[in-house]
């Protein structure tokens, strides 16, 4: 769609938003048509980036996160390209003449100036402009035959130097033309990586722009992920180039070698890790294979000195075993961690299918050193199922008393109050879930439809008639209607006279019906007793009221 049509498409108030945002950088990127800005909204800074053919837009997006398909911060810059256009089509025809006759003249002068006087000009211009002097040497300057990591470092340092100068803090303009300018200075070094990426001597190179950037990160006060999302194509690219090499020999030989280093003493683990992730997602399935191989040989080296991985390293290693079918021939050396609950539910659910009672300890185990009860839901989801496949029934009992309170229903309570072998614990279940559901029952129809079955299961029909008081509505009175009016209806009725309020939430069919049942169930002369209007509540006045009034109507 056309600028103007989106800009039509939005609301007043959003395109005011919109205008009072403040932008910085504008600018055409890397091609025409491909324009960049930051956005500021309060102290938080947005990347924004629309793509136009002509006056189409063809792509957009901004970093903020939100799920509209146009934010402010993407509107406040279409409103800013329409205006700029605008302002080009009414002075094109000037402007055109004019432009023309400047770049002749530039070019004419810069002919026509001595190389002399213009290598001096430029060597005094570098002095002042760091970034203009780097950008000359990536342009005219030989490219290197063969790099080594602490070339890779001194190009990314020397970059961030031309930028901020002896500087810690980078303004967030800054880190983004920092990033536009390692993409091009390492350009050279991609391509001598992709040419020699069968050389197992590489390997030295993998972790290059890793270390460095980590380190100019470490050094210098910047907010942002541009670092980070640096790092990560970086070593997507790497990865793409290990996955290119035909040979499966030289394949062996480059993993090899990475693995090895990757385990020197020493060595960034994590770092490096990300690059063997990505490196084993971008092979084939018998590649996979064979780096799974790897992992089984070290973790049972480490077993037998009972040594574990960290997390992120561990987690990587489970996902590759169950991925290759090697989890089973492993199993021992994984544990549950701590407050790790994505790892322990992939752990447990690997473990549950080749031993169920493991399983079942790994839950309790996990359920144990949980800070907060609605953590422990998946794994009491777990374990319910294992004990219906193992027909522990007591036990089942005991996990559907803790999923209860979350989840009540009758034919849970009912197989509790049935299985679970501990009278104590059953009688506090009973006590603590009466006072819940009658806690309840006031806004919520289902809750007193429950604490009544429950009375009614044990046959409790005095107490259900105790229970009735403002809380239970007109729904609920019909529920228990048969079984209250059989067991003691001149009491059920003086329940209903003294305790019923109705409000905005009754149903008035539901109101009709409950008083036709009075009308039809119980004699005049006791309704009119108990149903006389009192000075009491404006509730029971009006209840007791449209009970009288349909007695005198009849």
């Amino acid at each position: 769609m056309k600028i103007s049509q989106i800009l039509a498409k939005q609301s007043e108030t959003k395109v005011a938003q919109a205008k009072k945002l403040a932008f910085r950088e504008l600018e055409e990127f890397e091609r025409k048509g491909n324009f960049v800005a930051y956005v500021d909204e309060g102290v938080e800074s947005y990347d924004v980036n629309i793509q136009l053919d002509k006056d189409i837009i063809v792509g957009h997006s901004c970093d903020c996160g939100r799920r509209e398909t146009y934010c402010i911060h993407q509107i406040a810059i279409l409103i800013e390209l329409s205006a700029n256009r605008k302002e080009s089509s009414n002075s094109n025809k000037a402007s055109k003449s004019s432009q023309r006759k400047k770049v002749k003249e530039s070019e004419q002068l810069l002919l026509s100036v001595e190389q002399e006087s213009l290598t001096s000009w430029l060597l005094e211009l570098f002095k002042t402009n760091k970034d203009i002097e780097l950008q000359f040497l990536l342009k005219f300057g030989k490219d290197k035959q063969e790099y080594q990591e602490k070339d890779v470092v001194k190009i990314l340092r020397d970059t961030v130097v031309s930028v901020i100068g002896k500087r810690r803090k980078v303004e967030t303009s800054e880190v983004k033309k920092i990033v536009q300018l390692w993409e091009k200075s390492l350009i050279p070094f991609w391509d001598y990586l992709a040419l020699n990426i069968g050389n197992e001597k590489v390997i030295e190179l993998f972790s290059a722009v890793y270390n460095g950037v980590t380190s100019i990160e470490y050094q210098t006060l910047y907010t942002g992920t541009r670092f980070k999302k640096f790092i990560d194509i970086s070593n997507t690219k790497i990865a793409m180039f290990v996955a290119q090499i035909e040979s499966d020999i030289q394949w062996v030989k480059l993993t090899d070698a990475y693995w090895s280093k990757m385990w020197t003493l020493g060595n960034e683990q994590g770092g490096m890790l990300d690059l063997l992730v990505l490196m084993y997602q971008s092979s084939s399935p018998d590649r996979k294979r064979l780096l799974s191989v790897k992992i089984e040989h070290l973790l049972k080296e480490n077993l037998r000195e009972g040594y574990h991985m960290s997390l992120p390293v561990d987690e990587f290693f489970l996902d590759a075993l169950i991925e290759n079918e090697m989890f089973e021939a492993n199993m021992d050396y994984f544990f549950p961690r701590h407050w790790e609950a994505r790892y322990n539910l992939k752990l447990i659910e690997a473990v549950k299918p080749l031993d169920p009672e493991r399983a079942i300890a790994y839950c309790n185990l996990v359920i144990e050193s949980n800070a907060r009860s609605e953590y422990n839901d998946p794994f009491l989801d777990i374990l319910e199922e294992l004990y219906t496949l193992n027909g522990d029934l007591n036990k089942l009992a005991q996990i559907k008393m803790s999923k209860f309170g979350a989840y009540p229903n009758f034919a849970d309570y009912e197989f509790i109050v049935e299985n679970s072998e501990d009278e104590q614990l059953n009688k506090k279940f009973r006590t603590n879930t009466l006072t819940m559901l009658r806690n309840g029952m006031s806004y919520d129809y289902a809750a007193g439809q429950l604490y009544f079955e429950i009375l009614k299961r044990e046959e409790n029909y005095s107490k259900m008639l105790d229970a009735i008081d403002y809380r239970v509505g007109v729904k609920l009175l019909l529920h228990v209607w048969n079984d209250l009016y059989a067991y003691d209806k001149l009491r059920f009725l003086r329940a209903i006279a003294n305790s019923l309020h109705i409000d905005y939430r009754t149903d008035p069919s539901d109101l009709e019906q409950l008083i036709h049942k009075i009308m039809d169930n119980y004699e005049k002369d006791v309704i009119k007793i108990l149903f006389k209007p009192s000075p009491g509540s404006n509730y029971l006045r009006s209840f007791r009221a449209m009970v009288y009034n349909e007695l005198e109507d009849r």
